[in-house]
């Protein structure tokens, strides 16, 4: 019972851990609130039945919507009020049945209001990996171009799209930030939700023997909801610009053992096999964005690995830079997927239903690239593949 209790005391303490990071995240989710806040169109996000998810401030002073509307949400009374604001709202409903009948596509259009201005209009459906869960709108003030510029329409829907491109980029980010994280989180909130019930009922009646495996899937989600969590809080720390490089004397064999040691006691069902080469392996590097790519990587080949499978983790220097290979006998990264595979929140199609943010790879890129560094793949399908990382480094003269 002793071991129990201790057992407890250490979640508690990764628990508390947690909590901190929840804290760091709602910073990170505010810190996206202001950019969305920032941008000069206004946004709005709705689910499948037109109701009003989130939308920004922009938004409500494009159409002077009253607090009572925001308050309701509901998608026929502000589509009452929409309506109301236009020239031709027989036009507006047309285009909402359209998007209606065509959900999956994108929709541009322009909208003339009463009051003499024109809004030009941007949606896109909002997916969740391979189904849709609503819309994004984005709207812009294009009276002045509009009415000064006599162009015909087919010039001012080309100037519409050539706009399109950071606008589609930030309602995607919001889309995409928002449901697959809150849908990856879902999951080890539930089980240590579930686990923490039952144990918090059953433990002054339960042997060790009940209680045991309840605390490893406690201690497990506590784990996924940590990695996910420091994933996106590092993201936003380095598109932040607060993460510098600095380099220090380190002993690459004896932190790549130390990781792998880590690792491997953290419950995987894989070997890895570490392979350095030459006698030079102490470098000034930046320990701190070196670990979470190594891990990036290393966590990927083993997830996408069948169990008790090897993977190779190679190590050596070479004109200059230090070269780290991490290989796998995985499912391997279809063609299709190459070109994407370092966006932020993109996942391969044919990693079906393992979890994931798709960050991960996001996160070494932009770790790699801010050392000056860079990253290949090379990688076939149901065979391996191999990621290669190439820092530039300074030899020590320790």
């Amino acid at each position: 019972m002793e071991k129990l209790k201790k057992t407890q005391q250490n979640l508690q303490e990764e628990i508390n851990q947690l909590k901190e990071k929840e804290t760091q995240l709602q910073k990170s989710l505010l810190l996206l609130r202001s950019t969305l806040e920032s941008t000069a169109h206004g946004i709005i996000t709705v689910n499948l039945t037109g109701d009003i998810l989130s939308c920004n401030q922009k938004f409500v002073e494009m159409w002077q919507m009253p607090n009572s509307l925001m308050q309701s949400q509901k998608y026929l009374e502000y589509q009452a009020f929409f309506e109301n604001q236009l020239k031709n709202p027989e036009a507006y409903s047309q285009i909402i049945r359209q998007v209606c009948n065509q959900y999956d596509r994108e929709s541009y259009d322009i909208l003339e209001l009463k009051d003499g201005r024109f809004f030009a209009q941007y949606s896109q459906p909002q997916w969740l990996d391979e189904e849709i869960i609503g819309r994004v709108w984005s709207i812009w003030d294009v009276t002045e171009s509009h009415c000064t510029a006599e162009l015909p329409q087919l010039n001012r829907q080309s100037n519409l799209k050539q706009t399109l491109g950071p606008i589609k980029q930030l309602t995607q980010l919001q889309g995409d930030f928002i449901s697959r994280l809150c849908h990856q989180l879902r999951t080890p909130l539930n089980v240590v939700s579930f686990s923490n019930s039952l144990l918090t009922r059953h433990i002054s009646g339960w042997n060790e023997e009940k209680i045991q495996p309840l605390l490893v899937h406690i201690q497990t989600g506590v784990e996924e909801i940590t990695k996910m969590l420091d994933d996106v809080l590092l993201l936003a720390n380095v598109e932040a610009g607060k993460v510098n490089y600095n380099a220090k004397p380190l002993n690459l064999v004896a932190f790549c053992n130390q990781l792998i040691v880590q690792m491997q006691t953290s419950g995987s069902r894989n070997r890895i096999n570490f392979l350095p080469q030459g006698d030079y392996l102490t470098v000034c590097i930046d320990q701190k964005l070196l670990e979470p790519m190594i891990i990036n990587l290393l966590d990927n080949a083993m997830k996408y690995s069948p169990s008790h499978s090897v993977v190779d983790l190679k190590l050596y220097c070479e004109g200059g830079k230090v070269v780290f290979l991490v290989t796998d006998r995985g499912i391997g990264i279809p063609i299709v997927d190459r070109q994407r595979l370092f966006e932020p929140f993109y996942r391969g199609s044919n990693i079906h239903h393992q979890p994931g943010t798709g960050l991960g790879l996001s996160i070494v890129k932009t770790l790699v690239e801010l050392q000056g560094g860079d990253i290949v793949v090379d990688s076939e399908v149901d065979v391996s593949t191999t990621f290669k990382i190439m820092l530039p480094i300074v030899t020590s003269q320790l």
